[in-house]
C-alpha cells in the first residue's frame, strides 16, 4: 500500500499556474508576495496576501487570477491542517471557473481533479471518484487538449477504484493513463506512478511476465530523473528483483538483491530493519535454488542485525526504568538481556553497553557475589578486543577500560 500512499501524495499537488514577470501591480503584486509567504510557511501572511488578490480580482472581473487565488488559498489551508476550509475554496474554484469558462472547460477539469484530491485525502474515496471522473469525462471531451491532465486523473481513478476492489477496472485505466502519458510527454518521470502501480497489479496476481517490461521502464525512468543510488528505485528495484525471481531469471534477480540491499545501506544505514527484511529475502532466494551457503550466510547477517536492535531496545528500556527508580525491574531486565544476548551469540560490541549497566546497578543494590561475573565479563570482553587490535597490556599492567 505504501506506493498508493505515495502516489496520491504526487496526485494531490496543487495545479499552480507561474505567475507573469510584468505582473507587478494589483492582484498580481499580492498574488506574489502571498506565494512568497508561502513557501516560507508564513500562512497567516500568504492568506491575508492571497484573500487581498481575490478582491482584486473580482472588481477587476479577472477569471483566471481568481481561480489562482482560490486554489492557493486551499493549498495554504491545507497544508496548515484546514483540510474543511480548503475544501470549501476548491469548490469555490470549481464554482468560478465554471461560470468563468463553461462547465465542460479545462478550468472546471483542473478545480475538480483538486477536488478529488482533497476528498481523498479527507478518507471520502466515493466522492472522490465521482469528482474525478467528472473531470475525466471533460477531459475526454476536449479534442486538441493536453494529456497530462487527463492521464493524471486516470492514474488517480485508477488508485481509487482498486481501492474499492474494482481491479479489472484499474488495469484499464492504468493502461490508458499509460498511454496518454506516452502521447503527451515520453519518458516523462510523472507517468512512473502509473506504471508501477499497474506492474503492481500484475505482480500481485503473479503475472511476473506482464509485470517484467513495466517494472524495467520504471527503474530507467527513475535512474533517469534521480540518479542510480537514489532512495526513489528502492521500491522499483524491490518489485521487480520479486518479479525475476518469479520467473526464474536468478542471475539478474540477485543482481538486483545485490543492489536492493546497496540501496537501502546507502540511502537508510546499514543498521536500518529493512537491510534485514532485505537479507531475509535474499536467504529466501539462495534456500529456493538450494545455495544454503549463501542463504545461512544472509539469513545469519539478518539476525545478528535484529539481535543488535532488540539488544539496544532492551538497553533503552532499562535505562528508563532506572530513570523510574525501578531498580529491580532493570535488573530482571537487564538479566534477560544478557540471556537473549548469550542466546543470540551478539558480539562482545552489542553487548557491552546492558553488562556494564547490570554491573553497576547491581553494586549499588550490593549484590556483589552477582556484578562480579558480569564485570569479569566486561573485562574479558575488552580483553579480546585488544587482543584482535594487538594491543594487550603487559602482564600487570591494567585492563584496558
Amino acid at each position: 500500500m505504501l506506493r498508493y500512499a505515495m502516489l496520491l501524495v504526487t496526485l494531490a499537488a496543487p495545479v499552480i499556474s507561474p505567475v507573469r514577470a510584468d505582473d507587478t501591480t494589483g492582484g498580481r503584486a499580492d498574488l506574489d508576495k502571498g506565494r512568497q509567504a508561502y513557501a516560507q510557511q508564513q500562512f497567516t501572511e500568504a492568506l491575508a496576501h492571497f484573500d487581498a488578490a481575490e478582491q482584486a480580482a473580482r472588481t477587476e472581473g479577472d477569471a483566471g487570477l481568481l481561480l489562482e487565488c482560490l486554489r492557493l488559498r486551499a493549498a495554504v489551508q491545507r497544508d496548515s491542517g484546514d483540510a474543511t476550509h480548503a475544501a470549501e475554496s476548491l469548490q469555490q474554484a470549481a464554482d468560478e471557473a465554471a461560470k468563468a469558462y463553461g462547465e465542460s472547460s479545462p478550468e472546471a477539469a483542473g478545480a475538480l481533479e483538486e477536488i478529488a484530491a482533497g476528498e481523498r485525502a479527507q478518507g471520502h474515496g466515493q466522492q472522490a471518484q465521482t469528482s474525478i471522473e467528472k473531470a475525466i469525462k471533460i477531459r475526454d471531451a476536449q479534442t486538441g487538449a493536453g494529456r497530462a491532465g487527463l492521464a493524471r486523473d486516470l492514474t488517480m481513478d485508477a488508485v481509487l477504484v482498486q481501492q474499492a476492489g474494482q481491479e479489472e477496472a484499474a488495469i484499464e485505466l492504468l493502461k490508458r493513463a499509460i498511454q496518454q502519458w506516452s502521447l503527451e510527454q515520453p519518458g516523462d518521470p510523472q507517468c512512473v506512478p502509473a506504471i508501477e502501480a499497474l506492474a503492481g497489479i500484475y505482480r500481485d496476481r503473479s503475472q511476473y511476465a506482464d509485470a517484467e517490461p513495466l517494472l524495467q521502464r520504471a527503474v530507467r525512468l527513475r535512474e533517469a530523473a534521480s540518479g542510480t543510488e537514489s532512495a526513489e528505485l528502492i521500491s522499483s528495484v524491490d518489485s521487480l528483483a520479486y518479479v525475476e525471481f518469479g520467473l526464474q531469471k536468478y542471475p539478474e534477480a540477485e543482481t538486483l538483491y545485490k543492489r536492493l540491499l546497496a540501496l537501502w545501506e546507502k540511502n537508510a544505514g546499514s543498521d536500518h530493519p529493512m537491510v534485514a527484511l532485505t537479507l531475509d529475502k535474499m536467504a529466501e532466494f539462495y534456500a529456493f535454488q538450494h545455495r544454503y551457503d549463501e542463504a545461512e550466510k544472509a539469513a545469519t547477517a539478518a539476525l545478528d542485525l535484529r539481535a543488535k536492535q532488540y539488544i539496544a531496545s532492551l538497553n533503552q528500556t532499562g535505562r528508563v526504568l532506572l530513570m523510574e527508580a525501578r531498580l529491580d525491574d532493570a535488573v530482571d531486565l537487564y538479566s534477560r538481556t544478557a540471556q537473549i544476548g548469550d542466546l543470540a551469540k551478539a558480539p562482545d560490541d552489542v553487548m557491552d553497553a546492558p553488562l556494564r549497566i547490570y554491573a553497576k546497578v547491581l553494586r549499588e543494590m550490593k549484590r556483589d557475589d552477582e556484578a562480579a561475573p558480569v564485570e569479569k565479563r566486561v573485562k574479558d570482553a575488552l580483553l579480546r578486543k585488544a587482543d584482535k587490535e594487538g594491543r594487550r597490556p603487559a602482564p600487570g599492567a591494567p585492563a584496558p577500560q
